[in-house]
């Protein structure tokens, strides 16, 4: 199961990160997600979820692929992260 899900943004790129840090942060704890930077793009994992959130110029991109026994928990996962970035970047904007 994937999750594909894309923000514009009119931050610089190093804001942007930041933005993407503080989401990803907000999250670690409570579903126990490990991340690292490669460049411009931030993955992260736990059992049963693998993803990245790749920040460019003009946008965020993030792509999540759920395993078996987490894909029944998709729609609260688009929901949450959907609410974290909106959040996020409205607070930027």
């Amino acid at each position: 199961s994937d999750i594909n899900l894309v923000r514009s943004h009119s931050l610089s790129i190093a804001k942007a990160k930041a933005l993407v840090q503080k989401a990803a942060d907000g999250r670690a704890t409570e579903y126990d997600v490990k991340s690292e930077w490669h460049g411009n793009t931030l993955r992260f994992h736990r059992s049963g979820v693998d993803g990245q959130m790749v920040v460019t110029e003009s946008e965020i991109e993030l792509n999540i692929t759920l395993g078996l026994l987490m894909e029944r928990f998709q729609g609260k996962i688009v929901d949450r992260i959907k609410h974290d970035l909106d959040k996020l970047l409205a607070e930027e904007g």
